[in-house]
């Protein structure tokens, strides 16, 4: 994980200029809340504690008719309620050159114990949009639970592997591709909870890391802050949530 992890932030200086969309022709960007519940797959019993972030992308067009990701419009964090329920509040107008795409947002849903759910919209015509509205709007998102939640049986190869798809092919996304728009200090809870389940790993043997640990190495906590200072130190924000608990 780590070394997989470490390769994202050797592309920093690369993907940061595509950070940012220069507003002078473009569009009013904006999206409608989404309200939610998560539920166990098997029992269909509400999960309370769960971490949910929502993902919006921005996308323009190239002279050579690609789609470049030129930023995320936004991203949101919250946390399920006893009944399993969470708020994601709608936002906008944001003015921007470029567009969202049509099946944001993406709704990344984490429990320990439970592999993580990646949901969005079905993709249509035209591809990207000025305004989205979540699919999943007033429809439950449902977990499987590892049969091995504790960690020390054969379950725990399929749980680390889905625990790092989530660290590095996911939230990697939009925290390392776009490093100026600080995207990290957005997800406090997410961070603290994926520190907490690679402590667990750690405990029992298997040294699955997070992306949270990825960012306070040295290395990478100085690369970040060289590419956007006025985001603070990564190390530090992620200490902090630490003596927070």
């Amino acid at each position: 994980m780590k070394q997989r992890a470490s390769i994202y932030f050797l592309a920093l200086a690369v993907t940061l200029s595509l950070a940012g969309c220069a507003a002078v022709f473009g569009s009013s960007l904006s999206a409608d809340a989404t309200d939610s519940q998560v539920l166990d797959a098997d029992t269909g019993q509400p999960i309370e504690g769960a971490v949910v972030v929502a993902y919006w992308e921005m996308h323009r067009g190239s002279f050579a008719g690609d789609s470049l990701p030129c930023g995320a419009a936004d991203v949101e964090e919250a946390v399920t309620d006893k009944d399993g329920k969470f708020h994601i509040p709608g936002w906008g107008p944001v003015h921007s050159s470029c567009d969202m795409r049509s099946f944001d947002p993406f709704l990344y849903v984490f429990k320990s114990g439970y592999s993580f759910a990646r949901v969005g919209n079905y993709p249509y015509d035209p591809p990207f949009v000025t305004s989205t509205h979540s699919e999943w709007n007033g429809k439950p998102i449902k977990l499987k639970r590892f049969p091995d939640p504790d960690l020390r049986k054969t379950g725990i190869k399929s749980y680390a592997a889905n625990f790092g798809e989530l660290n590095v092919d996911e939230l990697a996304n939009f925290i390392v591709n776009f490093p100026g728009e600080c995207n990290w200090r957005k997800i406090p809870n997410t961070l603290r909870a994926l520190m907490a389940q690679a402590k667990l790993f750690q405990a029992v043997g298997n040294p699955v890391g997070s992306i949270a640990d990825e960012m306070i190495i040295k290395d990478n906590d100085e690369a970040m802050q060289k590419e956007a200072p006025k985001c603070g130190s990564p190390k530090a924000f992620i200490e902090g949530l630490e003596k927070a608990n």
